[in-house]
């Protein structure tokens, strides 16, 4: 029986497929437009399509693995579910206080998140537990069904439950979770002890808000794939979720805990980077992944991607650590990725004062760029590349779609040229220098703000649109070396074939770091570990494939913000406290620059990660080729570069070149899925597995 796994990644304008046959090593590839009236539809499409083009059809396919964008977009667009919260009395209003800190220091009016929780539909109830979990005041069940019946007069669709204190005893989350559940059938219900057992009550509330107002719509999305799955194939392949941290998930499992998914299509990115770094030994590096909506960010050091406890929605990058202030934050593992609105279908316009401006908004799939001749009329970053030639018409997706050079010239035209009296290959160039600036700066965040010098690091490029914008982002930021991997407007979706299955738990256990608390906080551990393998366990991993993490957050006694401590052997003995101490001395002294070793340490939280590892493709290797590069030369066309002006420029078939061929700029290198611009000055050369490495 062949053993098939399939990788999804739903984009805004295509979704890339990647299927892997696990018996011979191949991978094939497809896109498909995104199809935003029913995000199922391109997923059968996919597996259509494959099924009628491969020998053997996909008989055999075991696992889909889905990156999706569904629950950031719902949050975003503010199109999530009408929903309620229960919590403490007098903390109705936490989601609106938040922290009392600003974006901006000196933006007085700067404006918050609106919550995703009305007011009126955020009820407080008598009940109280203090910080060491004892119960001051009695849960009154009487105040619980008053909101029942305020939820059931208002429809609402979703309810969230955090009570004070309720991460040291949830007794009554659990109780009104059981009277929701008799009262209220058919509502989908967020409890904070289930989803972020951790101090913090505006992080916790606002983490359990989130996830009640896209719980229904994901539920159902999720439910309607499986659904289209089993109808499509028998029998259906499992279906599993890629979460925030990169690991992937069942799809029930995410449905239960759907903040943990808010950033899932952009982490299977940095997992295929990280592959491909392991793949060539290199353990520094920047991945860059510019798509058809946003450009994404992340930095990898030492082999290992930068990770958050906590991310934000709907806010904008900050650089800084610890909580961030302009969005809703979200209590998550997850891949520290920051992007912007600038992808290959944001729009262009001017504002008032006549500035070009590029995005947020995108043409997305429907009605897409200009040049697509599928509806759109306004200009867009891609419609500006084919006008200075760098997208080659007859070539696009290996030929499968036509696009209009003519259209695009004309919406660039007139909304950008004419209005600012400008040429027209001034004015696409002009779009492109603002949509670098724009992705410029957040490859500074997760890399000059968090005290990395970008110079010491590969950039690596991929999406539809990153290789067509790798190298004046190099330049700019004297980065030496940009790899392209090959297809890479699939490669995310490479990563969802390339994750593991990993499950997560933490809770808080505020003690000091001495023997006195070894057997309390080595207690927390074994119980977050059970839960970890109980996680496992419904994840079918079979025992001998699992690995555990154990990890504590430690901070100095009164610090507002604690660091992660992996623990190498558990935690057995005092010398393995001592140990973790002093590991949590040298990552202070590395993440702030000093350290204090005399001064006490405390355990904040106690984690543990449980992965499963799952077998990795292979890719091909190709033919040794010498430096010569002019068997996979298929002509040359006129392309403007600022350095040189209109040039003829070599014009290279990727699935041409071979191992050791070089090609100096400038060039263009088209493939299936992207367009590769090797600027002037630059050199690229072809390594054994087909990456295309550029020296600037």
């Amino acid at each position: 029986m062949v053993n098939l796994r399939l990788g999804v990644d739903i984009g805004g304008t295509f979704t890339d497929h990647v299927l892997y046959d696990q018996e011979s090593g191949r991978v094939h590839t497809l896109k498909t437009p995104s199809t935003p009236e029913d995000l199922s539809l391109c997923v059968l499409e996919g597996i259509r399509r494959f099924d009628a083009g491969r020998d053997g059809g996909i008989a055999g396919l075991e696992t889909v693995a889905h990156g999706t964008t569904v629950n950031t977009n719902a949050i975003l667009e503010r199109k999530g579910a009408l929903c309620g919260l229960i919590t403490t009395r007098g903390f109705r209003d936490i989601l609106e206080i938040g922290r009392q800190t600003r974006p901006k220091f000196y933006d007085w009016y700067a404006d918050r998140p609106v919550p995703l929780v009305p007011r009126y539909l955020r009820i407080g109830v008598t009940e109280r537990i203090n910080s060491r979990g004892e119960v001051l005041a009695p849960l009154n069940e009487e105040d619980v069904l008053q909101a029942v019946e305020v939820f059931k007069r208002e429809s609402v669709q979703a309810v969230a439950v955090c009570l004070l204190n309720s991460y040291a005893n949830p007794v009554h989350e659990r109780r009104v979770r059981e009277i929701l559940e008799s009262t209220l059938p058919g509502v989908y219900l967020a409890v904070s002890t289930d989803l972020s057992p951790e101090f913090r009550e505006f992080e916790r509330s606002s983490t359990t808000a989130a996830a009640a107002y896209v719980g229904p719509t994901f539920e159902r999305y999720v439910d309607r794939l499986g659904e289209a799955l089993s109808r499509e194939m028998d029998p259906a392949p499992r279906l599993y979720i890629m979460q925030s941290s990169g690991g992937m998930v069942s799809s029930r499992a995410a449905t239960h805990q759907p903040h943990l998914t808010i950033e899932s299509g952009p982490a299977a990115g940095v997992l295929a980077t990280l592959e491909l770094g392991r793949r060539l030994g290199i353990g520094d590096l920047i991945s860059f992944d510019m798509g058809g909506t946003t450009a994404k960010a992340s930095l990898i050091r030492e082999g290992t991607p930068s990770m958050l406890s906590m991310l934000e929605v709907g806010g904008e990058a900050t650089g800084f650590f610890g909580v961030r202030i302009t969005g809703m934050p979200i209590k998550a593992p997850s891949i520290d990725l920051v992007e912007c609105s600038a992808g290959g279908g944001s729009i262009v316009w001017t504002d008032v004062a006549g500035l070009l401006k590029v995005g947020p908004e995108s043409a997305g799939a429907v009605p897409g760029p200009a040049c697509y001749d599928t509806g759109g009329t306004e200009p867009t970053v891609t419609d500006a590349h084919v006008v200075l030639g760098r997208i080659a018409p007859e070539r696009f997706l290996g030929g499968e779609m036509s696009i209009s050079r003519k259209l695009a010239e004309e919406a660039v035209a007139r909304r950008v040229g004419e209005p600012l009296r400008m040429e027209l290959h001034e004015a696409a160039h002009g779009i492109l220098d603002v949509v670098n600036a724009n992705m410029v700066r957040i490859l500074r965040v997760v890399s000059v703000t968090r005290g990395f010098d970008p110079r010491e690091y590969t950039l690596v490029a991929y999406g539809g649109a990153g290789p067509l914008h790798a190298g004046y982002l190099a330049q700019e930021l004297g980065i030496g070396r940009i790899i392209i991997p090959p297809t890479p407007g699939l490669f995310s979706a490479m990563g969802l074939v390339s994750g593991d299955i990993q499950v997560s738990r933490s809770m808080t256990r505020l003690a000091l770091a001495t023997p006195d608390n070894l057997a309390h906080i080595r207690q927390a551990l074994v119980d977050v570990v059970g839960q970890c393998q109980d996680g496992l366990e419904e994840e079918q991993v079979p025992p001998e494939d699992r690995v555990l993490v154990q990890a504590l957050d430690m901070r100095y006694v009164r610090q507002n913000f604690e660091l992660e401590v992996v623990l190498e052997g558990g935690l057995e003995t005092p010398d393995d406290l001592a140990s973790a101490v002093d590991a949590f001395h040298k990552l202070h002294d590395r993440s702030y620059g000093q350290s204090n070793e005399s001064a006490p340490v405390e355990v904040v939280n106690v984690k543990a990660r449980g992965s499963g590892a799952l077998p990795k493709p292979e890719l091909r290797v190709l033919s040794q080729g010498t430096a010569d590069s002019s068997h996979a030369l298929t002509g040359t066309r006129r392309v403007f570069f600022r350095e040189t002006g209109w040039t003829d420029c070599p014009d290279y078939d990727r699935d041409a070149l071979l191992a050791g061929n070089v090609i100096d700029g400038p060039a263009i290198v088209h493939e299936f899925d992207s367009s590769i611009v090797v600027l002037p000055g630059h050199r690229a050369t072809v390594d054994r597995y087909g990456d295309i490495v550029i020296e600037t």
